[in-house]
């Protein structure tokens, strides 16, 4: 469907993100072992294509436009609507320039709402994955716009998410812009025994805990980038590397806690590792700045998270000489991050 959209723009916004970004669909992917071994074809399609969608979203909502805002709301409402329960919105173009794309969203959203349905405990995760889906939807639209208009609208919007929950609003913000709630609810929907008291506990792992620190640390690595050429950062808003490391370290303690409360721990344990290991093991991570967080973070994720960077770097290296490069580990994704346009090895 990528190759035969109409527009020759957004097919080659299809395409690239099916190209440079097939490592956060890879990503997601991993999120199928919170469900059921059976299950887990069904899943792995349902979060593949969620992901898809979602980087589709993040490139086409990056071009400059009149109303960056109004632009990337209509665009993301394809994110919840594919969760959703709602009939979907006729026009997610609406403040976007171009709109040909042959169906290429709509396809990706009925594709999505179908496989839901096959989701034996839907109904009690149900809440949880619409809201994370309209956070991420939110925070993906409000840090597009910060990028062309300024952080005042963001700021506002996550101050008042922030209300409470002792994490600073840009910590929030970067945890809403993330797509990981969404896919351990789910994966964990997959399993008939999630009930709503499980669902909530893993919304909140996610959102706060996980999420926060995908957006954080993916913005470590890219920040001498966007250093160079003036793009929005969510590190920029602490004092220091030695502040931000602090407080990834604590929001890293405060993750694993979370994850040990619920059902299937070492699993939720194993994707924290992950996280923290396929960031701080990239090039980006071994700044000076990027040492001060990196030494913190690293010493609060345990020893998986030494084993997960060895892997990656191994990885990394491989698929670097495969390609022939001279410069191993440089470039990156993330989940669901608006930096995850950098091709991953």
């Amino acid at each position: 469907m990528a190759r035969v959209v109409p527009d020759p723009i957004l097919r080659g916004y299809a395409l690239d993100g099916l190209h440079e970004k097939r490592s956060n669909a890879e990503a997601a992917a991993i999120f199928s072992i919170l469900s059921p071994r059976r299950a887990r074809a069904d899943v792995v399609a349902l979060l593949v294509a969620l992901q898809v969608l979602t980087d589709y979203l993040d490139t086409v909502s990056e071009v400059a436009v009149d109303e960056p805002l109004r632009n990337s709301l209509a665009l993301h409402e394809a994110l919840a609507d594919a969760v959703g329960r709602r009939s979907p919105s006729p026009d997610y173009y609406l403040h976007h320039p171009q709109c040909d794309d042959g169906g290429y969203v709509a396809a990706l959203v009925a594709f999505c709402r179908v496989r839901m349905q096959r989701l034996p405990a839907l109904d009690a995760v149900r809440s949880f994955l619409e809201e994370a889906a309209r956070r991420c939807a939110a925070g993906q639209s409000y840090t597009h716009a910060a990028i062309h208009g300024g952080s005042d609208e963001l700021e506002a919007w996550a101050t008042a998410l922030a209300s409470g929950t002792g994490y600073e609003w840009w910590e929030v913000a970067a945890g809403a812009s993330s797509s990981v709630a969404v896919h351990a609810l789910v994966a964990s929907a997959a399993d008939r025994r999630t009930t709503l008291e499980e669902a909530r506990r893993v919304d909140a792992t996610y959102c706060l805990g996980v999420g926060s620190l995908t957006v954080l640390l993916d913005n470590l690595v890219d920040r001498s980038a966007d250093q160079a050429d003036g793009t929005h950062n969510y590190l920029g808003y602490y004092a220091s590397g030695k502040d931000a490391g602090r407080r990834l370290a604590t929001i890293s303690g405060h993750a694993a806690r979370s994850a040990r409360r619920g059902r299937r721990p070492r699993r939720h344990a194993a994707i924290l590792a992950g996280v923290l290991g396929f960031y701080l093991s990239a090039e980006g991570a071994r700044s000076t700045y990027g040492q001060a967080v990196r030494i913190p973070v690293m010493a609060s994720g345990g020893p998986a998270v030494h084993a997960v960077m060895v892997a990656m770097r191994a990885r990394r290296a491989l698929s670097a000489a495969r390609r022939g490069s001279t410069a191993p580990g440089a470039r990156h994704a993330g989940w669901c991050s608006r930096r995850a346009r950098r091709e991953s090895s």
